[in-house]
């Protein structure tokens, strides 16, 4: 923007050297100087970061000051007194800038509007990127920074064809009573040249010439990354707990005081105070350095300002003093009314007034407020006077109050209406009972969170109302071993808040042949044993007794004991199979049946009864899918593909619980699916066997489908299963089905035999998940979360359609081709109290909480979200607590009960910021490690484990010690420390490292291990301790002896120079004789603060 341009109002013809008159204050009154110096004051603070060229800064501020002082002269502000002109002078000046920057923020939008190329138009000085939106309960403004881009006279726009020079910009803050604390910070762009020169690009930083083990491996993937998601009304309370859990910044007092120093006092109408009291709690993203102190945008009149406004409006009226009234509002009322008849305005009375920090329209506004409601009779305001404010919300508490003041209401209209008259007083058709579980259902926040177990949580068991069993997968192939890491099976409490780690699901380290794990360095690096995924756990509260199952092909049997220090729990059996273990189910059948599916092409399943007195001899049976063989009795190849058991479930009604129903889908054995046939990989089996006599019970339909997943009634003998279409009259785009079976009326089966009764269409490709709500004695809301990050809902008394189908975003982790083959999608689905609530978790790492009931909105908020992937989920027995695990190895704990303030204040930790404000954070728990399993007596393949030949061992250290790979310590010739090539041996705890990265630094909990730390520990504990011990000697001879001491060489404190009796005397007084400039290796001192002293 040209300067010339700025302060076009001003005279033309204004001499040049008034402003220097006015520096000098030669020739003109103290108002002018108070003008100039305002006017300087005012610029110079808004200029941003005050690096305006000192030419175009000049030439600005001439121009405001002729522009502020034509103005002034026009009105009659220069006619107060020197008080009231230097109170009022600011806020003028303030409107003037103000005015300017509005003006020249609409140019330069104009000449944006008409450049036609878009290489020509002006590109932001800086853009301030919107990041921690907030909640407000005031409309925000948009914009509270303006920049004034200006040329030098040499150079000029000339519109979109031409650009001659680019501009430079001077960006001027926006001072506004509201918008200056309301409106984020957005400049306005200035312009750029069309052939910008773009930034040459970093240089490569160099790559180290010490070779280091490879990295974690990382997926590349072809599909979009995740989309940010911005903050918006369902999520707001989960970010907003979040923010509260992990750290709240205090406030400053500093800051803090200026509220009660406004120095404006504005007054908002009645009727604006009015429409703000009906207006909901409105949702805003600002800024996060917009309004970080509440802002008062309404002050009421104090009786001292009412008082001097009736003062004046009996000064304008021409009425006499009176003494003193006691209702100093009703004789101001009565003056303002005889304003009329004098043929005087409210404007008048305002002008003489002079109330300070109040302008003439907030005076002007009160006097109408007050003269209207003496006409209408309304209540006369409250004698303590009120103040509005607007502030930020960014911890949810208004939400939060209104929660808590819902169950009361609700409370007290059931006991003046009861149950039947409730309609009239909510306004609405409620049922208490469900607005009552609804409440308490929404109470749900995070409450504890854990990090560092070994891989994704796949499977969630609880085994008593505080403590439960979490698994998770780990890197155990040949190509990631050297990823594998302990905690793959962990022991979680909520009364003391622990997640502690179990060793027993383990195996010896096999030798792999091919690949960075066969190197010699790899094998010595790593732990004798590998941790396999444990993906399957239930509990049987019957027997009280845990079941958990993975990769080492065994099933694990526990006894789980509560002790004052937290749960513990111990192996009480182990079952062998022949390969990975699935699945392991209990049944609730008072026989104790326990039911295994192992990954083997035939007897996958086993049905184990238990033997009390020694659990691991438990009898059990084995069964197998009849698709072992063709229709022609031939045995189907299982060299490549077989039928593996998808999903298996015990009956959950008291009339099925014997019942155990299998679904069967084809499975490659190579990983590769091509290796099954194509008529062959819609196929399946569902089977349902008895577990106490073994027979196998009819199922009429759908038996040779594909199957995907299964699900009991909970109440009724009744099952859903999850199947590939069935049929050729499908409709268009159904490439899944679930079909709702009870048991056939058929007397042809005896009474043994299930039917369908309905089909439910799905569109999805794969499904993962499928739950059941009754709604009534014979229908029901069925759910089926699908890998394409949906939900499809059903309500089967309307029909096979879904009601809803429930979406969640973009996955976190990016993915390759077509999302539904690639993506997880959602793999937690579960039920509340009511229908009214149903929750969802899927791989965008957002827990969803859902109101199927409501048909145009179902969403309610989103609970909780995630760093990563939501793989697992499950509600407490009492639904009071809800555990969710994800794919970084996290597990967040949810309760309705808030944990008492002792608990909660010990949780947090309050860090001190560069900029001396103190925030209060809440780390995550890092989960218990077990102790080091001892060493295996065996090697992979059975084979007795030898110790390596000693001499062996003396030539492999030796020849790390020629390398420089290892090296003795220079200051004592007993240790051997790391060398210059240390790296070349790729001999790193990756597991101790950040992110598994041995680049990375170590983890503070072995950090703290280390010799280097605990050395400089000691060593300022010594420092310490000597300084503290510094106390000054005044004896004289002492002094002599000290300065004695210092001098004296090095040489003569040799411990080889004493004599032998000397040195037999100090070993007797327990002197440990250590060579003077060797390290003090041998004392733990602690380092205490002079106040501690």
């Amino acid at each position: 923007m040209d300067l010339n341009r700025l302060g076009d109002e001003a005279s033309a013809d204004e001499p040049p050297s008034k402003r220097q008159k006015l520096q000098n204050g030669s020739g003109y009154s103290y108002h002018e100087q108070r003008i100039v110096q305002c006017v300087d004051q005012e610029l110079r603070r808004r200029v941003v970061g005050n690096k305006a060229p000192k030419e175009q800064y000049e030439a600005l501020r001439e121009r405001l000051e002729k522009q502020v002082i034509q103005n002034l002269t026009k009105s009659d502000l220069l006619s107060h007194d020197r008080r009231i002109f230097d109170d009022l002078l600011e806020g003028y000046v303030r409107r003037e800038i103000n005015n300017v920057a509005d003006r020249e923020r609409e140019r330069l939008k104009a000449e944006c509007l008409k450049t036609s190329q878009p290489g020509t138009l002006p590109a932001p000085v800086s853009v301030q990127q919107e990041t921690a939106p907030s909640q407000a309960r005031w409309p925000g403004v948009s914009e509270s920074t303006l920049t004034l881009p200006a040329r030098p006279n040499s150079g000029h726009y000339e519109g979109p064809s031409r650009l001659i020079k680019p501009q430079e910009a001077m960006p001027i803050e926006k001072d506004n009573q509201v918008e200056r604390k309301l409106s984020p910070s957005m400049p306005i762009p200035s312009a750029r040249p069309v052939s910008a020169v773009p930034p040459a690009a970093p240089s490569p930083a160099a790559p180290s010439q010490i070779p280091r083990a490879p990295p974690r491996p990382v997926e590349q993937h072809l599909g979009k990354p995740k989309r940010e998601v911005p903050t918006s009304p369902t999520n707001f309370r989960a970010r907003a707990h979040s923010s509260l859990w992990h750290g709240k910044q205090k406030e400053d007092d500093h800051q803090l005081s200026e509220y009660f120093t406004e120095k404006d006092r504005p007054y908002l109408a009645a009727e604006t105070r009015l429409a703000l009291s009906h207006i909901p709690s409105a949702f805003l993203r600002m800024d996060p350095v917009v309004l970080q102190n509440p802002v008062a945008v309404h002050f009421d009149f104090t009786s001292e300002e009412v008082a001097c406004l009736r003062a004046a409006a009996r000064q304008v009226v021409g009425a006499e003093p009176k003494g003193r009234r006691r209702d100093v509002e009703k004789d101001l009322v009565k003056q303002l009314a005889r304003l009329k008849k004098k043929q005087k305005t409210m404007v008048d009375v305002a002008k003489i007034a002079k109330i300070p920090r109040r302008s003439v329209q907030d005076i002007e506004q009160y006097l109408e407020d007050i003269l209207v409601m003496s006409k209408h009779a309304v209540q006369k305001p409250p004698t303590i006077p009120s103040i509005i404010t607007v502030r930020r919300d960014p911890y949810d508490q208004h939400a939060t109050f209104a929660r808590s003041s819902k169950i009361p209401s609700l409370l007290f209209t059931r006991e003046i209406t009861g149950h039947r008259g409730h309609h009239g007083a909510m306004r609405d058709n409620v049922n208490f009972v469900n607005e009552f579980h609804k409440c308490r259902d929404d109470e749900l926040e995070l409450r504890e969170e854990w990090t560092n177990c070994a891989g994704d949580i796949s499977t969630i068991v609880w085994t008593s109302a505080d403590n439960f069993i979490c698994g998770t997968t780990e890197h155990s192939d040949a190509h990631n071993q050297q990823y594998n890491k302990p905690g793959n099976l962990v022991l979680g409490s909520c009364r003391v808040g622990t997640l502690r780690a179990y060793p027993d699901h383990r195996i010896v380290r096999p030798m792999v042949e091919k690949g960075e794990n066969s190197t010699n360095a790899m094998r010595e690096s790593q732990d004798p044993w590998l941790y396999t995924s444990v993906v399957s756990s239930d509990y049987d509260p019957n027997l009280g007794l845990a079941f958990t199952s993975g990769f080492d092909t065994t099933v694990k049997i526990w006894k789980v004991d509560e002790t004052d220090s937290g749960p513990t729990m111990k192996v009480q059996g182990t079952w062998k199979h022949d390969g990975n273990v699935n699945f392991v189910v209990c049944s609730k059948h008072q026989s104790g049946m326990v039911a295994t599916a192992a990954d083997v092409p035939t007897n996958a399943i086993r049905i184990y009864k238990i033997r009390h007195d020694d659990i691991g001899q438990s009898p059990g049976r084995r069964y197998s899918c009849s698709r072992v063989t063709d229709e022609y009795g031939n045995t189907v190849s299982t060299e490549k593909w077989a039928y593996f058991p998808a999903t298996m479930q015990w009956g959950q009604s008291p009339e099925v619980q014997h019942l155990l129903l299998v679904g069967y889908s084809p499975r490659s054995r190579t990983g590769d699916d091509n290796d099954i046939p194509q008529d062959r990989r819609d196929s399946g089996e569902l089977c349902l066997w008895d577990g106490l006599t073994g027979q196998r019970w009819r199922i009429t339909s759908a038996t040779t489908q594909n199957v995907f997943e299964i699900l009991w009634h909970p109440s009724q003998p009744s099952f859903i299963a999850a199947t590939s279409p069935l049929g050729l009259d499908t409709d268009e785009g159904v490439r899944t089905q679930i079909r709702i079976f009870r048991v056939s009326d058929c007397s042809e089966y005896g009474g043994q035999a299930f039917t369908p009764v309905q089909t439910l269409d799905c569109t999805a490709l794969d499904i993962n998940e499928l739950t059941i709500m009754p709604n009534s004695f014979t229908y029901c809301y069925i759910s089926a979360a699908c890998t394409d990050g949906k939900v499809y809902m059903w309500d089967t008394a309307r029909g096979d359609r879904p009601i809803h189908v429930l979406r969640h975003d973009e996955p976190i982790d990016e993915y390759r081709g077509d999302r539904e083959r690639e993506d997880v999608g959602v793999k937690f689905t579960a039920w509340g109290n009511t229908p009214d609530r149903f929750y969802t978790g899927s791989s965008d790492g957002v827990v969803k909480v859902w109101n199927i009931r409501s048909h145009e909105k179902p969403l309610v908020r989103d609970l909780l979200e995630a760093p990563g992937p939501i793989t697992c989920g499950l509600f407490s027995p009492d639904r009071s607590k809800l555990v969710v695990g994800d794919a970084t190895g996290r597990v967040f704990l949810l309760s309705l009960d808030a944990p008492d303030d002792d608990a909660k204040k010990s949780a947090f930790t309050t860090l001190r910021l560069p900029n001396g404000t103190t925030k209060v954070v809440r780390p995550p728990k890092s989960i218990i490690y077990h102790k080091e399993p001892p060493t295996p007596e065996y090697n992979a393949d059975g084979s007795l484990a030898e110790p390596e030949d000693s001499k062996a061992v003396v030539a492999r250290a030796n020849e790390y010690l020629a390398n420089q790979q290892l090296m003795v310590h220079p200051a004592n010739r007993h240790w051997v420390v790391q060398g210059p090539r240390y790296a070349e041996l790729g001999f790193y705890r990756r597991d101790w490292h950040d992110k598994d990265d041995p680049d990375e630094p170590l983890l503070a909990r072995w950090q703290m291990t280390q010799e280097d730390d605990n050395k400089r520990i000691r060593a300022t504990g010594g420092r310490r301790r000597q300084q503290l011990l510094n106390i000054p000697v005044e004896d004289p001879l002492a002094l002599e002896w000290h300065s004695l001491n210092n001098r004296a060489s090095v040489s003569l404190l040799d411990v080889d120079t004493l004599p032998e009796e000397t040195k037999k005397l100090l070993i007797q007084d327990g002197v440990d004789l250590v060579e003077v400039g060797e390290p003090d290796y041998m004392f733990n001192y602690e380092d205490y603060s002079e106040d501690e002293f």
